[in-house]
């Protein structure tokens, strides 16, 4: 006839595989709890062998949540750093665009005519590149590139855009 000492060893039992279940499932805090709540029945009954292999487990599980929590908080400065990188390359990229932009409004209306030209012929090579058409992309950007170069180096500087092209050709050159 089991003992109300047998029941508790039971409950302790029942609450240390629990923990083991909680561990399993990365759900750290809940296993701190459990193993404290089978450390008291564990002293309740006297065995303090049990209880010193606990302390340790709970000391493990402790020290593994502060290596989470520093991991985790190393991870979200390093995203934040990134996001700031990211944010920086933008306005730098926007900053260019509105330089550029102005210094196209300030262009005659010839060479305003061979930007609205490249605009149109990038959109069109951009949809059907999507569509597999490569040798019309291929075209179409070796033109945006002879537009590029026909435009005087003193009136606008687009040594960065003929390069962009220039990766942009050898580029689907392999895909052909």
């Amino acid at each position: 006839m089991p003992g109300p000492y047998d029941e508790l060893e039971k409950k302790a039992e029942t609450l240390e595989k629990q923990s083991k279940i909680e561990f399993g499932k990365k759900n750290f805090r809940s296993t701190i709890t459990l193993l404290e709540e089978t450390k008291a029945i564990y002293a309740q009954l006297g065995f303090h062998g049990k209880i010193g292999m606990l302390n340790q487990r709970i000391l493990r599980v402790q020290k593994l949540i502060k290596l989470k929590e520093h991991e985790t908080t190393i991870k979200a400065k390093s995203e934040q750093e990134f996001q700031k990188r990211v944010e920086k390359a933008l306005n730098e990229k926007q900053r260019y665009q509105d330089k550029q932009s102005a210094q196209q409004q300030a262009l005659s209306p010839e060479i305003r005519n061979i930007f609205e030209r490249v605009k149109m012929l990038s959109e069109k090579a951009e949809k059907e590149e999507k569509l597999g058409k490569y040798p019309r992309v291929l075209g179409r950007y070796e033109y945006i590139l002879e537009l590029y170069k026909s435009i005087p180096k003193d009136s606008i500087d687009l040594s960065n855009n003929i390069v962009e092209i220039e990766k942009k050709l050898s580029f689907l050159r392999t895909k052909m």
